[in-house]
């Protein structure tokens, strides 16, 4: 069998969760190509995973950059002039692309991750079966939003249009998360729940001589707040300040590099430009984070109580769901100070959270792995 997998280009949609599908589908057998932007052919030449390069697909970064390419408005908004033009102009163009590629590549199914639009229209153009990896649960709020704007790409590729406005997640769609941590208005009978892959090789060296007197806090904003949110140095100054007043060892991503950080640089704290969080997590008794579905879905995976963070798109509504479950605490990131960051995570140490938290993880590692996600798309064709 041959799946074509597509996937818009972030970084945590990419890496933590299609790249391990992707190599459970390897492993059952079949062969794997995806299809995404120029720009992530080094993390897939990483993974050893087949990358089918569309050139007209732009990187959140370029795309910002880019006047013509997106409507104004707030693009931080969940129903922003971007979040319509993903499902629109961007997906019309994504779905050239797909269709191009697909017409050498010839696959018998398509895989996508939910918030990529483009191998939807290709797969219905196609008559190809699909599935959906569920990297944005809350993201199925926006769907009556943008249907409209789906069903005019639709016409344009000589397809119905839809009334439904769930109809791009009304195939086999994979949950990375317990059932448990959906909220009733997400769960659809088309969805299977399954445990990510752990991640692969060895911890970096250099964090090996990590103190082991204190609790280790790992803590970042994600790879995109940098292009959408200007506050986000302020943020991460004030992320710093509180860590270094937290009894703790704290590793915290810049996403910058760190020589060039003029912020407090307190002693506890180990400034990065990156930080290897799905590792890390492994051992680590806090995560502070934006609230993005990968960091949630890899601290529920490893039964680390968070502290969120909520900036934009989707955040807030996986922080407050996170927050319900009693997995970590919501901050406000409007009237956050250190001290306030620091007494949220001194709390979130302390009990009940780490007990809820690996509770949700063992119901996490009690779902089935991606070698039965591989089975599941076998069976749709």
């Amino acid at each position: 069998m041959r799946v074509l997998m597509t996937c818009q280009p972030f970084y945590s949609h990419l890496v933590p969760v299609l790249v391990p599908a992707a190599k459970a589908l390897r492993r059952a057998g079949h062969e794997v190509a995806v299809a995404t932007a120029p720009a992530m052919a080094p993390h897939l030449a990483r993974a050893g995973i087949e990358h089918l390069p569309l050139p007209n697909v732009l990187t959140l970064t370029e795309l910002v950059a880019d006047p013509a390419a997106v409507p104004e408005g707030d693009v931080r908004e969940a129903s922003s002039t971007l979040t319509i033009a993903f499902a629109g102009s961007l997906a019309g163009a994504f779905a050239r692309d797909v269709l191009a590629v697909a017409g050498s590549w010839k696959p018998d199914v398509l895989v996508r991750e939910c918030k990529e639009f483009g191998g939807y229209l290709a797969a219905e153009r196609l008559g190809l079966p699909q599935a959906v990896l569920d990297t944005s649960p809350f993201s199925a709020l926006n769907l009556p939003l943008v249907r409209d704007a789906l069903n005019g790409q639709r016409a344009e590729f000589g397809l119905d249009t839809v009334d439904e406005p769930g109809h791009p997640e009304g195939f086999l769609l994979a949950g990375v998360v317990p059932a448990a941590w959906y909220p009733e208005e997400l769960r659809v009978s088309s969805a299977r729940y399954y445990r990510p892959d752990p991640p692969a090789g060895p911890l970096d060296v250099s964090l090996l001589d990590l103190p082991d007197d204190r609790p280790l806090v790992v803590a970042g904003l994600g790879s995109v707040a940098r292009t959408f949110v200007p506050e986000t140095p302020a943020v991460l100054e004030t992320m710093v300040a509180a860590l270094g007043d937290l009894p703790c060892t704290a590793v915290v991503a810049l996403g910058a590099d760190p020589g060039e950080w003029t912020g407090p640089r307190p002693g506890n704290v180990r400034l990065m430009s990156f930080v290897p969080q799905p590792l890390l997590l492994e051992s680590a008794d806090l995560l502070v984070t934006h609230g993005g579905f990968g960091s949630v879905a890899e601290a529920i995976r490893t039964g680390t109580p968070m502290v969120l963070l909520p900036m934009f798109s989707d955040q807030s509504h996986n922080a407050a769901r996170t927050a319900a479950l009693g997995l970590g605490i919501r901050l406000e990131v409007g009237s956050l100070t250190p001290a306030s960051l620091s007494e949220s995570c001194e709390q979130a140490l302390r009990a009940p959270y780490p007990h809820w938290a690996a509770a949700m993880s063992r119901q996490s590692r009690a779902c089935p792995g991606f070698d039965q996600f591989a089975e599941d798309v076998a069976a749709l064709v």
